[in-house]
């Protein structure tokens, strides 16, 4: 006999017992959250007391030593007779012959000349009032130390002397007098610190524990050389001990609010949402079980007057249940205007490539040049826009543009910039007074903040002279004698449309039949594949050096089909526009003008 397995069904929670488990952990981790921030930033406060009050106390004990005294209590004992005498003392444990050795040794006399106090080494003259010895030096040092200690409430207040990075005990209150002198063990923390160079405050480990350290320099009042260093310690277990006091204070604040919190609560959340949100369930499971069409008196109708999120929810409900009702009618309405919204962008479309020369070849009975120009736009109409036309019958403008914006606002900016650039042409010029002329007038009334960058150029056809302006586009490719493309890196003016009164400056390129002139926008060398990698100027360069050879429209066709096997299927964010002008010469020239092999810039 088979035994079916029967479906488990998961334990049904109610939505108080969810809310209760919500609200109690929100509480717990903002309670949690608030104590540990407050913990964290009184131990900043309670670091920065510190460090200010130990190195306030380095500072004030290091002002306090006479670097006189220190640099002598230092020549006196770094003797061998006083090592000698320091080894007995310690192995004795007998201070007395380390001060009857101090006592004996002469260091300072004061002198009295007028009002005048002075120090100095002893004189064999009997004029010192008052001599005080070594010991005397050793014990104004220690004395002022230990005073200082006490005042500014610190643990440890000592002087040595780094020489050779070996540091040398010369006084400290707490020790022995026979540790005057001696070698202290080296400590990392302080091993990139030179010879008696100032130390910021330091926290590492000693043998008696963790200190908090802080040293100064001593300096020689008169050069400035540090002669010493006065160092203060605080034991790092009364800044533990204050951080753990203060943790503990939260600890049992955070519990007693936690509690009062908790029940509040949950009471609340009893009262104000879990009994609302039932009675707004059952209606709804109500309306849903009706299997007919609704009309709007279907609509749940509660007692419920919250003026909160459940109150919202409720007329929220409400209101969708009448959209169901409607959605139909709306359904159809947002189809209808999305076809025509579609119809409006195809017209747009199809007017912007009605502005565009796109009847090629554009002059069939002129043999002098041959030129082909293509624009693939992003979205259904494009910010970039190409031209080319006779001024006369010697002389051909040809023109490639990119609007700063893409989308209908561009493409109505791009065909009054078009109209403007091509009346101003057939007025004549060079391409910069057409160029100043064209950003007067848009500078005039563009209230739309666009901009367009332009490059033009003014062919002679009888001499080959390319007279040219860029205002902010992409350099041009010039294809010379030697039948290769190179980039021509022009000079730039400011884009046209975004300042008045802006100047730009003409160029020309001597063009010999054969060669060729490419433009393009930056559609070109930023078109991207699927990895996020741009096509990029040099794929370009070698693209158009592939196809050299060929004529204008080829050349063209070959490159966006480059362009397109790179991108594959990834989406492009800019127009794509290109245009190829090839000179051909007039028929009266020859090929003895063949020397040159690529086009100058004169």
């Amino acid at each position: 006999m088979e035994c079916q397995a029967t479906k488990r069904t998961p334990r049904r929670r109610s939505i108080q017992f969810k809310l209760n488990v919500l609200v109690i952990g929100n509480i717990l981790a903002i309670a949690l959250g608030l104590m540990l921030i407050s913990y964290y930033f009184f131990c900043q406060r309670v670091d920065e007391r510190f460090e200010g009050q130990i190195q306030r106390a380095a500072e004030a004990c290091a002002e306090n030593v006479f670097p006189g005294m220190i640099r002598n209590l230092w020549n006196e004992v770094n003797t061998d007779e006083f090592r000698a005498l320091r080894e007995r003392a310690e192995a004795t444990d007998d201070e007395t012959l380390i001060r009857s050795w101090m006592d004996s040794r002469p260091s300072w006399f004061l002198l009295e000349e007028g009002n005048t106090m002075f120090w100095g080494v002893v004189p064999e003259a009997d004029d010192a009032s008052t001599v005080l010895t070594l010991y005397d030096d050793y014990d104004l040092i220690s004395n002022e130390l230990a005073v200082l200690k006490q005042y500014l409430s610190v643990d440890g207040a000592y002087c040595q002397t780094v020489v050779d990075g070996v540091t040398y005990n010369l006084v400290d209150p707490d020790e022995k007098l026979y540790c005057v002198g001696s070698v202290e063990e080296p400590i990392e923390a302080f091993a990139e610190y030179r010879d008696n160079s100032a130390v910021p405050p330091i926290t590492y480990e000693y043998p008696s524990g963790w200190l908090y350290t802080a040293i100064a320099s001593i300096r020689d009042e008169e050069t400035g050389e540090a002669v010493a260093t006065a160092g203060v310690d605080i034991d790092y277990t009364d800044i533990v001990n204050e951080r753990f006091w203060f943790l503990r204070q939260c600890i049992l604040f955070v519990a007693l609010l936690l509690g009062v919190a908790i029940v509040s609560s949950v009471l609340l959340l009893r009262r104000t949402a879990v009994r609302p949100l039932r009675l707004l369930s059952n209606a709804a499971t109500q309306f849903a079980k009706e299997d007919r069409a609704f009309t709007k008196e279907d609509v749940i109708n509660l007692e419920i007057n919250s003026n909160d999120e459940i109150g919202d929810l409720y007329h929220e409900i409400r209101s969708m249940e009448k959209r169901i009702v409607d959605y139909t009618e709306h359904l159809t309405a947002v189809t209808a205007e999305k076809e025509r919204v579609s119809t409006e962008l195809r017209t747009a479309s199809q007017i912007q490539e009605s502005m565009l020369p796109s009847i090629f070849p554009a002059f069939p009975d002129r043999e002098e040049f041959d030129l082909y120009a293509s624009m693939t736009p992003a979205k259904e109409v494009g910010g970039d826009f190409y031209d080319f036309f006779l001024i006369d019958d010697n002389h051909l403008a040809v023109l490639i543009a990119d609007v700063s914006d893409k989308g209908v606002p561009a493409a109505l900016f791009m065909m009054s910039a078009k109209i403007l650039i091509n009346y101003r042409a057939q007025l004549g010029g060079s391409p910069s007074d057409i160029l100043e002329a064209v950003n007067a007038q848009i500078c005039k009334n563009n209230k739309s903040k666009m901009f367009v960058t332009v490059w033009l150029g003014i062919l002679n056809l009888k001499t080959g002279i390319l007279k040219c302006a860029n205002a902010g586009h992409e350099y041009p490719m010039i294809r010379g004698q030697d039948g290769v493309f190179r980039l021509l890196k022009d000079k730039h003016g400011l884009v046209v449309g975004a300042m008045d009164r802006s100047r730009y400056t003409d160029y020309e390129i001597r063009m010999l039949p054969g060669d060729a002139i490419f433009v393009y926008t930056d559609g070109v060398p930023e078109a991207n594949n699927a990895d996020g990698e741009f096509y990029g100027a040099e794929r370009m360069e070698a693209a158009l050096n592939r196809l050299a050879d060929c004529d204008p429209q080829h050349l063209l066709l070959g490159l966006k089909a480059d362009v397109d096997a790179f991108t594959g299927e990834a989406r492009q964010f800019d127009d794509l526009t290109m245009l190829c002008l090839e000179y051909r010469g007039m028929q009266k020239e020859t090929a003895s003008n063949n020397s040159v092999s690529s086009p100058e810039r004169i």
